[in-house]
């Protein structure tokens, strides 16, 4: 004998919504890397510092590795920005001696630059993210450049202005890190200003 019954549908569950910003976690993320190192930071860093769960963590950025290459860019993109304003808001040289200054000075209230410290701790490491950040330096310096060409005559060559320029605000990077006196910092960023904006 067989038994009757009533079928009733049941729309499957419906997918949680996203309670959270991705472009905040993204720029949370780059807080994170760039105070615990990027081959430092774990996930579980990444999930205290944007209070995501594992799951939401992966389905939404697919792994570390992937929101580590965004926070990066994430970086770049406000470095760029940041280049471009200075550019706009002075002379080319006012704007090479002011990087300086800032860098030897400042230093991103002594954190350093997040590319500049990262690349040696990625190379060290044989990391793949290497890559990432090599990108990242290329597309910066692009944009030094551009801005320097933008700005100076055809009679200077902004490739080697833009590569000394880099050069010596990752030196000066470092020695603010590394703890040399305020005043001798101060000294060689006039010095280089000097040299990198002389006719």
């Amino acid at each position: 004998m067989y038994h009757s019954f009533h079928y009733q549908f049941r729309p499957p569950p419906m997918s949680r919504p996203r309670n959270f910003s991705t472009r905040a976690v993204v720029d949370t993320a780059v807080q994170t890397f760039w105070i615990g190192g990027l081959t430092g930071t774990s996930v579980d860093d990444l999930l205290r510092a944007t209070g995501l769960s594992r799951s939401s963590l992966y389905n939404s950025f697919g792994n570390r590795e992937r929101l580590l290459a965004e926070a990066v860019e994430r970086y770049t993109d406000q470095q760029i920005s940041a280049l471009r304003q200075c550019f706009a808001q002075a002379s080319w040289q006012e704007a090479v001696t002011a990087l300086l200054h800032d860098a030897a000075t400042r230093n991103h209230d002594g954190r350093g630059c997040l590319l500049v410290n990262a690349i040696g701790e990625l190379h060290e490491s044989g990391s793949v993210n290497v890559e990432v950040v090599r990108a990242a330096f290329a597309r910066l310096a692009a944009a030094l450049e551009a801005c320097l060409r933008e700005a100076t005559s055809p009679a200077v060559d902004a490739a080697q202005i833009c590569a000394a320029l880099m050069a010596s605000i990752a030196g000066l990077r470092t020695l603010q890190r590394a703890g040399l006196p305020l005043l001798q910092r101060q000294q060689a960023a006039a010095r280089l200003a000097q040299a990198l904006t002389a006719p």
